[in-house]
């Protein structure tokens, strides 16, 4: 066990909204050989012509970095009970999709969407619609090789999960595991999480807070239990994706200095 913090570079990605590559960021990647987590949200998609996406797909492929991408969320509601809403979530996913040629990633991580103040009281037919938008977003991603990843930020139950995957049963629909969001926004019951979705858990976004505000500390600058949920997965024998999420300037190379001194993995 043990890797350096240089060495660990190449082994995760680092989210990066699409705007930031129009800021310079995109030479900061390929300087650093980081690995790049693309955030194709809705001001993006909506704002920037097909080329602008193709010159990043291109630099980063033929630089030989790994991408994965990550879904607009803001506003999108995969079980919407409002026909006009799951009409338009499904829409601006689509629009998102339809980049997976372009990039060529590994997966591309999506928000479960799930709030029990809204849904609990209607829940089964959230699930039935739920399900059918990750069924067709899973079917239009599989011939690209990408897996999508389904991601917990307000989600109380890990169970609801479980059931998601299971209607629709297609084998590249897995789960990101977000610690920072079940410390932040949930229950914080990591054993219980943990325990219940181990075997499906494909992706990991890794960030720290302290149980109040979602803030994307530096890895090692909060509460959550980092190296309980790498040391459980390893003995699980998952290993998972991983993507970094720092929102600080700074904050990058404390995270992969913390990480390498925790990660469990050959």
């Amino acid at each position: 066990m043990g890797i350096s913090a240089a060495a660990l570079v190449a082994q995760v990605q680092v989210n990066l909204p699409f705007p930031f590559l129009q800021a310079g960021y995109l030479e900061k990647f390929l300087h650093r050989g980081l690995n790049p987590e693309i955030g194709l949200d809705a001001y993006s998609l909506g704002h920037y012509p097909p080329g602008a996406f193709r010159r990043a797909a291109r630099a980063f492929q033929e630089a030989g970095r790994r991408i994965t991408l990550h879904g607009p969320f803001q506003d999108l509601a995969p079980g919407a009970l409002d026909d006009g809403i799951l009409a338009a979530s499904r829409r601006r996913w689509r629009q998102a999709f339809r980049y997976l040629p372009v990039f060529r990633p590994v997966s591309v991580v999506c928000h479960l969407g799930y709030e029990a103040r809204h849904y609990r009281g209607d829940q089964e037919r959230w699930l039935a619609r739920s399900a059918a938008t990750w069924k067709e977003l899973a079917a239009l991603a599989a011939p690209h090789g990408v897996t999508v990843m389904l991601e917990n930020v307000h989600e109380t139950e890990p169970e609801l999960f479980l059931e998601v995957l299971g209607r629709v049963g297609a084998p590249n629909l897995q789960v990101c595991f977000d610690v920072g969001h079940l410390l932040a926004f949930s229950t914080g019951d990591f054993p219980r999480w943990l325990e219940t979705l181990a075997p499906v858990i494909g992706h990991l976004h890794l960030h720290d807070n302290h149980g109040d505000h979602d803030t994307h500390l530096a890895l090692g600058a909060g509460r959550v239990p980092l190296r309980e949920t790498l040391n459980y997965l390893a003995r699980r024998g998952r290993r998972p994706l991983i993507t970094l999420e720092p929102h600080q300037e700074g904050s990058l190379d404390p995270s992969l200095d913390h990480l390498a001194g925790i990660w469990p993995w050959d």
